[in-house]
């Protein structure tokens, strides 16, 4: 704009050019500054175990509550990690309470308290344990939603659901003949349904997803999505295929933005917010094992992150998350495992007791 302006004023050519060339540079330099800038204003994951004692002690006393993922952070398909029990005890002596966050609603709630009682020495309460169907039920309930739903997920994840009241659509499970005459009827059978759930289904197929996509094309249907992992880690070297493909597919074809009620979802995180009563979301620590889900649901909620190496991401393969320039995937803090927190508590617990001997 002021190369213009001298040109109407008829600058000589050679002084514009020497102006442009100076108006580059600046602005080429500036640009430098600004990316140099943000590199050094990344944000640096802290190692927990080899923290300072007087660091450690103030990460141990800047949270109250505790929100853990459960598998691949207590454990991996069947069994407990070794030192999970003891980490969970040394942490409620300290004071904190403890919610278990879960993305996995095919899990039945018989299964999640088995599993936690062996962990918690038989004290977890049913109230503590969150996984996408508990959170759907209470946003519906919270909003006085009646209406039909149209649900795409677990046989578990829809009992849930039908437990509490709602009503549930679902299907079809078997195979439809491959005939437009004969899957129209079924994909566009005209229900009254107000809203489509999505969430982990081992049985989802086309017909399921083409009947998804008719519903919402109503404008006045609600588009809830509960699990939106991408990948499902139930091994060292397995990683499979997740809900948040057939989240992804729905949404880029009816051109909805879906609500998430499971990690790492805003409105999960409000509803999770409001039944907890937390005021300072600083003054919760989450802990999880996967930056896509857990690091990322703890980022959009404020509270502080706490990355566990169990789950297959290591301290080492951070750094892809540091240049992806999302800080909400970048976690406060690494630690091996979740049963090294145990450890921590106690040094801590040492170091109090000896710095009050001194006064």
């Amino acid at each position: 704009l002021l190369s213009q302006r001298l040109r109407v004023a008829s600058v000589p050519a050679h002084y514009l050019t020497s102006i442009n060339t100076f108006l580059i540079c600046g602005t080429v330099l500036q640009t430098a500054r600004v990316q140099h800038l943000g590199s050094e204003m990344a944000k640096v994951t802290k190692n927990l175990s080899q923290l300072s004692i007087e660091a450690k002690e103030q990460f141990l006393d800047s949270f109250d509550m505790v929100q853990t993922d459960c598998d691949g952070v207590l454990w991996m398909l069947k069994d407990p990690y070794e030192g999970v029990a003891e980490s969970i005890k040394e942490l409620r002596n300290n004071g904190k309470k403890l919610v278990f966050v879960s993305n996995n609603s095919v899990r039945t709630m018989d299964d999640y308290r088995a599993k936690l009682e062996k962990v918690t020495d038989y004290t977890v309460e049913e109230e503590d344990i969150v996984h996408p169907a508990k959170v759907v039920i209470a946003y519906l309930k919270e909003r006085g939603f009646d209406s039909l739903c149209y649900v795409i997920g677990s046989k578990h994840f829809k009992k849930c659901l039908r437990d509490a009241g709602i009503q549930v659509l679902d299907g079809p499970n078997e195979p439809v003949n491959e005939s437009v005459a004969e899957i129209v009827p079924v994909i566009a059978d005209k229900k009254p349904v107000g809203a489509v759930i999505v969430d982990f289904d081992y049985n989802c197929n086309n017909i399921k997803l083409l009947r998804a996509q008719l519903y919402l094309q109503h404008r006045d249907c609600w588009f809830i999505a509960g699990a939106m992992d991408k990948v499902l880690p139930v091994g060292p070297k397995m990683r499979l295929l997740g809900p948040g493909y057939y989240v992804e597919m729905l949404q880029d074809i009816t051109d909805m933005k879906p609500i998430v009620l499971g990690k790492p979802g805003l409105a999960m995180s409000k509803v999770l917010k409001r039944k907890y009563a937390i005021e300072n979301p600083q003054r919760v620590l989450f802990i999880g094992d996967q930056p896509e889900m857990d690091v990322k649901f703890g980022g959009i909620s404020n509270f502080q992150t706490l990355l566990v190496g169990t789950g297959g991401v290591q301290e080492g393969d951070l750094q892809k998350y540091v240049s992806l320039n999302d800080p909400y995937l970048v976690p406060d803090y690494y630690i091996g495992a979740f049963a090294d927190l145990a450890q921590i508590v106690r040094d801590v617990a040492v170091y109090k007791t000896t710095k009050a001997n001194k006064l």
